[in-house]
């Protein structure tokens, strides 16, 4: 029962099950649809886990044979750096079909679908495909494969492009991953070589500005105590930090549990001529982003914080706040 409760609450704090299950006082039948959608979000989170620090172990544990084989293809693309950058930036996603979930990255708006078979016991990755949002999606890809949409700052404030691929990918998964999704994963297995470049493409990009952000000392140690701050129980610490680029966000962020206010690590660094900006989030649990502007003059640091699991709610109202104007 102590254990049940537990992936319980973790897969609450992820966004991943209804509130009502926590109300459950005895354990559900070992083929309770929802207790097998809880075990089947629980093994995936562990392996995005256990992959943020070594993804070849994490697949050996946690796929099975033939799965294991064709990751190995996946793999072969990609160096561990990049592989752990896609882990520690991911968010697993739940769904109708209990035996399918994915680990989806806003910051490449790629996605890694998975069929996880093997319950009521815990469940080992049968199938997968890690693809593109863009391909997820079933939109055309823009014709010029740097246009990385989510990846880097665009026209919108950065936060803006997260809310959107996040709300599209959400919205897509929930249509498609239903009792019949085996046919959704098949047609997404086949070898794509332009879709891996656009996923390199975004990599590439990220690891190059965090390998500026890496050689800059004096912006680490102040990425540094910004995560500090940012942990649960320093409120006094970031109105003092913000000053006047906070007072609408710090109270309300404070409020979030505290299970979703620890960990916190700079995820993103772009360097701007008007402007530098940073996102944090929690290392375990990365749906909550905290956005850092450092102006260049003029005004105070600015500090914003976000849900990536209400992106759908974000990007209406600020549609209509564009459509207001």
């Amino acid at each position: 029962m102590k254990r049940f409760k537990t992936i319980l609450l973790f897969a609450l704090c992820a966004g991943l099950v209804p509130l009502a299950l926590l109300h459950a006082e005895d354990p559900k039948p070992e083929n309770d649809p929802g207790l097998m959608a809880v075990e089947t979000v629980f093994t995936v989170s562990a392996f995005r886990e256990a992959a943020t620090q070594n993804s070849a172990s994490a697949v050996k544990a946690f796929f099975n044979q033939r799965a294991g084989i064709r990751w190995m293809r996946v793999s072969n693309e990609f160096s561990e750096d990049q592989l752990q950058d896609f882990f520690i930036g991911s968010m697993a996603l739940g769904g109708a079909n209990v035996n399918y979930t994915a680990l989806y990255n806003p910051f490449w708006d790629t996605i890694l679908l998975l069929n996880a078979t093997g319950l009521p016991q815990v469940p080992k990755v049968d199938s997968f495909a890690f693809i593109s949002g863009c391909k997820f999606r079933g939109e055309p890809y823009a014709e010029n494969p740097a246009d990385i949409e989510g990846t880097v700052p665009k026209a919108n404030p950065y936060a803006v492009d997260l809310w959107n691929v996040m709300a599209r990918t959400k919205k897509h998964y929930e249509k498609v991953y239903t009792p019949k999704a085996q046919t959704e994963l098949a047609k997404f297995q086949l070898a794509d070589a332009k879709d891996v470049e656009r996923i390199q493409i975004r990599s590439a990009v990220r690891l190059k500005l965090m390998l500026m952000f890496m050689k800059n000392k004096p912006l680490q140690r102040e990425a540094k105590r910004i995560s500090y701050y940012l942990t649960a129980g320093h409120e006094d610490k970031l109105q003092t930090y913000f000053k006047d680029g906070g007072a609408d966000f710090i109270p309300n962020f404070m409020k979030l549990p505290p299970v979703l206010r620890q960990n916190f690590i700079p995820y993103c660094y772009f360097p701007g001529k008007d402007a530098t900006l940073y996102v944090f989030f929690n290392k375990e649990i990365p749906r909550v982003i905290v956005t850092v502007t450092f102006p260049r003059k003029g005004i105070s640091r600015i500090m914003e914080w976000y849900d990536l699991n209400a992106s759908e709610e974000l990007m209406a109202a600020w549609n209509k706040s564009k459509e207001n104007k």
